[in-house]
């Protein structure tokens, strides 16, 4: 078989737990928007996780609630769909009941994977993290550390199976990646300050245009803007498109927008609260106005 994701954490905890059950030889990466768009094709060997459900795979694994009112366009499929906190927790709840004795020793690693990727974490996970969330900061597609990804994911899910997380964070390749993300958290702090402003409850971070920048973690706006409850950050995306990401504050959790249903109707999706589209250069100012208008209004 082969596994088709997405080269985030959950991505990762995601293939960890398949690799424990399935038999893996091969592991590809796509865009999410790539697949929503039919753009991808599979097969019956492909099982494909946290993205959105290609035809003719052989197995389906997703939890984002944008792809609820999918389904009945998914048809009968193997695998499973549940709006759930990580994409892994899914797997897990699919596969546990004959398979519990290999995920017991992943049980740290899915809890990470929940908070993570639906943001249940505190102020220490962000200023100081460190374990799980710390590793899962160095696979964020958001933080700047993209080059290489790819090799570095499928090392990974291999490597964590073998030991501890207090040995896995202490290998050269992993340990120069929380490195960077620790020692670079000032200078990034510093970037979104002149890149951030507020607008009502709204916070809009602006990256178009920069090529290069600290990496740094996604949530660390939240702590500087403790009154907003909502932010819009936008960056380049493919072929002059714009990247429009929205995300629920981690600490004032008073927005009612679900993200993820508003972002669909936009080409994008995600949870109720975060997501992404990417908006064709040449509707994207019409369109970023738009989705901003719907984030004051904090409502729907």
């Amino acid at each position: 078989m082969r596994i088709v994701t997405r080269g985030d954490f959950d991505g990762l905890a995601s293939s960890v737990l398949v690799t424990e059950v399935e038999q893996v030889r091969e592991l590809r990466f796509v865009h999410p928007k790539d697949a929503q768009d039919g753009k991808v094709e599979a097969d019956d060997e492909d099982i494909v996780i946290n993205i959105p459900y290609i035809k003719g795979c052989g197995m389906w694994f997703d939890h984002h609630i944008s792809e609820e009112a999918s389904l009945p366009d998914a048809g009968s499929f193997k695998g499973r769909f549940e709006v759930a906190p990580s994409c892994a927790r899914v797997i897990y709840n699919h596969y546990v009941g004959e398979h519990a004795d290999k995920f017991d020793k992943h049980h740290d690693m899915l809890l990470a994977a929940d908070r993570l990727d639906s943001a249940q974490l505190d102020i220490d996970d962000i200023t100081n993290p460190t374990g799980w969330i710390l590793l899962g900061l160095t696979l964020d597609p958001r933080s700047g550390l993209g080059p290489e990804f790819r090799k570095y994911f499928r090392w990974l899910v291999e490597y964590i199976k073998e030991l501890p997380i207090e040995k896995v964070l202490l290998h050269p390749e992993v340990k120069k990646r929380t490195d960077r993300v620790l020692l670079e958290q000032e200078e990034f702090k510093a970037i979104l300050e002149k890149h951030t402003s507020q607008d009502g409850n709204v916070i809009i971070t602006d990256f178009r245009g920069m090529t290069e920048k600290p990496v740094g973690n996604r949530f660390l706006v939240y702590t500087m803007f403790p009154e907003a409850n909502v932010e819009l950050r936008l960056f380049d995306g493919h072929k002059g498109a714009v990247v429009a990401a929205v995300g629920h504050s981690i600490f004032n959790r008073t927005c009612n927008i679900n993200v993820g249903d508003m972002l669909k109707e936009y080409g994008g999706g995600g949870h109720r609260g975060a997501g992404t589209t990417q908006l064709p250069a040449e509707i994207a100012e019409e369109k970023i106005a738009e989705i901003l208008g719907r984030l004051k209004k904090n409502e729907g």
